[in-house]
């Protein structure tokens, strides 16, 4: 059995136009033809081996699809959800019109928001502004509010590219204190794939290893000497929670193991992929959803090919010291490093010193 999640790009276009995405599209055929959404949400809660789903709605920028098109999407979830079959919605968004309506339809079907935030003014406005090229992070902040004043759970994303490595863990850290955000997680910024990109390929917004890491282990010593049980990063609850071996909850894909089959990324037109850093290469294809359920999909060729390699390559992680934390880490980010990073990765997920100083620097006993 298997806990599906789906990316669903309901709409590639988007109000804003931030420097490190390549996400958005404009013009026609952008948006998700209702037919598409129906019958990609039946055959995911149809599928035998499918025990539980997580349709994540993302964009683009979801909200500019209209509510009542989500509105006809739960009523589909309800008509084929198997009994005791377990559905999460979330929903990934700028936030920068959050509007009552809004508001109350995630209230009423209970689902998840995230939004993403980049910290301070001089990150998050140099890097998402919008269409015209004004600054949105007031805007962005409004939305959050207006979430958060509804009681309403929200959980923030903030992706770290060369403006805010630049800025440093502990200003992103602070600024995030400074405006009230206790949950979040960091997305270092990625590159649009190149599969025939030559080793040590210089490309924009790629995040190294060794980058990452200082990154991380600043963000860790920050939070631990700030000492707030309040504050919840995403990566350094994860890496807490396996060292001590906590069971349940859910893990960032990142530490999730084995995603291929799990994870897919379902585009407008109906094409599915692997995840969504990955849609651009065409050996990451797996089918089309208006063609194929996905029990075919779990057969493609293309599959089964990078399913192959990845076990291959499974074998050398299991050299990491780390391996029981980091359960082998990302495909995806051993996909970029072996093309851009200037010392590959081979027999680690790269996460082995991020973990070794949070398991040499334990957490002291957290204020109220």
């Amino acid at each position: 059995m298997r806990n599906v999640g789906l990316i669903v790009k309901v709409t590639r276009l988007c109000n804003l136009r931030c420097s490190y995405c390549y996400d958005w599209r404009s013009g026609p055929d952008q948006r998700m033809p209702f037919g598409v959404a129906a019958r990609m949400t039946a055959a995911a809660l149809r599928d035998p081996e499918h025990d539980a789903v997580e349709f994540l709605w993302h964009g683009g920028e979801p909200t500019l699809i209209p509510v009542q098109y989500f509105e006809k999407v739960m009523a589909v979830q309800a008509r084929f959800r198997r009994p005791g079959q377990p559905i999460v919605n979330a929903i990934h968004t700028n936030a920068s019109h959050i509007t009552k309506r809004w508001v109350e339809f995630f209230r009423q079907y209970r689902w998840q928001v995230g939004i993403s935030v980049d910290g301070p003014r001089e990150v998050h406005d140099a890097s998402r502004v919008d269409a015209a090229g004004r600054p949105t992070l007031e805007r962005v902040l409004r939305g959050y509010e207006v979430l958060r004043s509804e009681e309403l759970g929200v959980g923030v994303i903030s992706v770290v590219d060369r403006r805010t490595l630049a800025l440093g863990p502990v200003a992103l850290f602070d600024f995030m204190v400074e405006v009230g955000i206790h949950n979040y997680g960091i997305n270092f910024a990625m590159p649009d794939p190149q599969p025939d990109a030559a080793s040590g390929t210089t490309v924009d917004h790629y995040i190294t290893t060794q980058e990452r890491t200082e990154f991380l282990i600043g963000l860790y010593d920050r939070w631990r000497t700030y000492n707030d049980h309040r504050i919840e990063i995403r990566e350094i609850a994860t890496v807490l929670d396996r060292l001590a071996r906590v069971k349940g909850g859910s893990l960032p894909c990142t530490y999730g193991g084995d995603c291929f089959g799990n994870l897919y990324t379902v585009e407008p037109n109906g094409d599915v992929n692997h995840c969504c850093y990955l849609v651009g290469d065409p050996q990451y294809r797996w089918g089309n959803i208006m063609r194929q359920d996905f029990s075919a999909i779990r057969q493609s060729p293309n599959m089964n090919a990078v399913v192959a390699a990845r076990a291959r390559e499974e074998g050398e992680l299991q050299q990491c010291p780390e391996v029981s934390v980091c359960r082998g880490g990302c495909p995806m980010e051993m996909y970029m490093s072996a093309r851009h990073d200037p010392e590959p990765l081979t027999a680690c997920c790269g996460q082995a010193d991020f973990i070794r100083h949070v398991r040499a620097h334990p957490v002291v006993e957290a204020v109220v």
